[in-house]
């Protein structure tokens, strides 16, 4: 069973609410506000990670600095690009447009969870959980903007920080199972350049459970 087919049958199973569709008296399909279930509290875990081609001369390392999601404060996350060549310029920096994981990028596949960089969550949460207040749209969409090259020179570093919400459009609140993320760097070998010399591809997985976190003795 893939992870679609097993996260379709845990969402069967748990019967989650958060944002469902449901039929109006008129036959049409819309759309519930989200409903918070209880408990809210989620564990996640960081189930691997890409590695980038030795060439590159970058590394990308990730590093799960808040495991458990409870009503006050959210799972976090950090990824952290380094050079290890030469000056040159990539098109990710750390803010709320050209991240690691802009737009469609911070929504997993499965669809499911959603990474916001810390400063950039929404917001309004329902109630005390972490996923979007309101009632969700039908469909998802995206700005349309471009990122340009950012400066990266010789053993600099660029981090961003995620919260790690509950995406608000599925059904289900923060549903147990494995999500994927993937994204692309492009490496230019200076701002002023026009192509960039290599495009990256990489992933992390997060599983995500609602095991509370062991106690610290």
């Amino acid at each position: 069973m893939n992870r679609r087919q097993y996260l379709g049958a845990l969402g069967l199973a748990t019967g989650g609410l958060a944002g469902c569709t449901t039929v109006g008296t008129d036959g049409t399909a819309t759309r519930t506000a989200v409903d918070c279930p209880e408990p809210a509290t989620r564990q996640i875990v960081l189930d691997g990670f890409a590695s980038l081609p030795g060439a590159a001369d970058l590394s990308i390392t990730v590093t799960v600095e808040r495991a458990q999601a409870t009503t006050a404060t959210p799972a976090t996350l950090s990824v952290v690009l380094t050079n290890e060549g030469g000056d040159r310029a990539i098109d990710a920096t750390d803010g709320s447009r050209c991240h690691f994981f802009d737009r469609h990028r911070g929504r997993s596949d499965p669809h499911g969870v959603w990474l916001y960089p810390e400063g950039d969550a929404p917001p309004e949460r329902a109630v005390e959980c972490w996923t979007r207040a309101g009632t969700p749209p039908e469909h998802v969409s995206f700005d349309g903007y471009g990122c340009g090259r950012y400066s990266l020179p010789a053993g600099a570093s660029v981090t961003t920080r995620y919260e790690v919400w509950d995406d608000y459009v599925t059904d289900g609140y923060f549903e147990p199972g494995t999500y994927r993320f993937e994204t692309s760097v492009s490496v230019f070998d200076s701002t002023a350049a026009t192509d960039p010399d290599q495009r990256l591809d990489w992933w992390l997985d997060l599983a995500v459970s609602n095991t509370a976190a062991p106690e610290l003795s």
